[in-house]
């Protein structure tokens, strides 16, 4: 079962300005965060088409729609924080068009901000230094132990975990471009993980494997809750990316809308993904 959402409300329900150059944030949710980036501009070219909106082409032998996408999601990863720049073969009236653009969509993309770009303004990426992550935890999470455990590395001057790849294992430093770590009150509980970019990208599994690793040096008042085959923390039921933006103290700014966003915004972001989520699980 899947449940459609729209984007009528907020900046998008006026006109918003008119552009040729448009830069959008949007969500990826549901069953579409299993869609590959490259299969996602596919998407998007189709809504572009259905929606009749006068995208841009390149030039060349192989035209393709200007629409670009600074940082790619990787599989498998919610969000209500991607953004995507489409340039336009003529202005454009940005509110009516995306929500045209909406309508246009597959279910589970969705533009949720929109503004015209001016001229010599900073590419987009420039914009995005940070990230905030959210970990959703399944029922039966001991919470008590993700709070102690998210303490016990922001109390750390480093944290290493392992890191595979092609077959080798390395070390990162968790603690590096962790700016904060916060876990929800509510059961089953989230984690907020607020990260600075770095090279190479840190990967929201390895906030996981950071935290397991801290679970692993309490004391056993909490080994309670842990799982009978030795595991001391259940893996996400869902992996979100809530925002990008310029850093600022104790949070972001955002991309678009430049407003300050601590790591707690991201329990707001997806109490509603996680309801859709739900939904969207097939029956039994």
């Amino acid at each position: 079962m899947t449940t459609e959402r729209t984007a009528e409300v907020g900046r998008l329900a006026g006109d918003v300005g008119v552009a040729d150059r448009v830069r959008v944030r949007y969500a990826k949710t549901g069953r579409l965060r299993f869609v590959s980036a490259i299969d996602l501009g596919r998407v998007w070219e189709r809504a572009l088409r259905k929606a009749r909106l006068p995208i841009a082409y390149s030039e060349g032998y192989t035209p393709h729609p200007k629409v670009s996408f600074p940082d790619a999601l990787p599989l498998g990863y919610a969000s209500t924080g991607e953004y995507a720049e489409l340039g336009f073969a003529e202005p454009i009236t940005i509110g009516p068009a995306m929500r045209r653009l909406n309508a246009a969509f597959a279910t589970g993309c969705e533009v949720l901000d929109a503004r015209g770009v001016a001229p010599g303004e900073r590419r987009l990426s420039k914009w995005l230094g940070r990230a905030l992550w959210c970990l959703s935890y399944p029922e039966g999470t001991d919470g008590a132990a993700l709070v102690e455990g998210a303490q016990t590395i922001l109390d750390a001057s480093a944290w290493p975990v392992g890191r595979e790849r092609k077959g080798e294992t390395t070390e990162v430093d968790l603690r590096a471009p962790l700016v904060d770590l916060v876990v929800s009150e509510d059961d089953p509980p989230r984690v907020a993980a607020l990260l600075d970019a770095s090279e190479p990208p840190l990967r929201p599994t390895e906030v996981h494997t950071g935290l397991e690793i801290a679970l692993q040096t309490q004391e056993p008042a909490h080994q309670h809750a842990r799982a009978a085959d030795g595991a001391t923390l259940p893996t996400p039921r869902l992996i979100s990316r809530t925002a990008q933006g310029a850093p600022a103290d104790g949070g972001l700014l955002e991309a678009l809308s430049g407003e300050h966003l601590a790591a707690t915004a991201a329990f707001d972001a997806t109490r509603e993904e996680l309801r859709l989520d739900r939904l969207d699980q097939p029956g039994p």
